[in-house]
């Protein structure tokens, strides 16, 4: 685990979403944003993100660990070669796992935490 691991997961979870519903709630009361709009922003946008980011580790997979693979079986080598080269190449080599890793695990998790926590602390503030 990385040492500045807590830094990180604590800027992530409180203060960058603290710090999105202050900037949307002053951009409301100075009336730059209609407060219908500051509303839809603090609640469908982080929606959004989350169905955004689970999908995008879904296609392109996650660097280290990936919570997502007791969902989803990987794609194969044999996916991506095609069917005439299929009889020179060793089937266990077919068979084999395609390499994905694109997304970093650590950009992911702090991602959904982000998002998670825009909405639960834009209803702190509201009430």
């Amino acid at each position: 685990m990385d040492d500045r691991a807590p830094i990180y997961a604590a800027a992530a979870g409180v203060i960058a979403p603290v710090a999105t519903v202050r900037l949307v709630g002053g951009a409301v009361d100075a009336g730059v944003l209609n407060p219908l709009v500051g509303l839809v922003v603090l609640f469908l946008g982080p929606v959004l993100g989350i169905v955004w980011v689970v999908s995008a580790a879904w296609k392109l997979g996650l660097t280290d660990w990936d919570p997502l693979d007791r969902f989803r079986t990987r794609a194969t080598v044999r996916e991506d070669i095609p069917a005439q080269f299929h009889d020179a190449i060793d089937h266990e080599t077919l068979d084999a796992e395609k390499e994905e890793g694109k997304i970093p695990t650590n950009l992911f998790v702090y991602g959904l935490v982000y998002l998670v926590g825009v909405p639960i602390f834009a209803v702190v503030f509201i009430l």
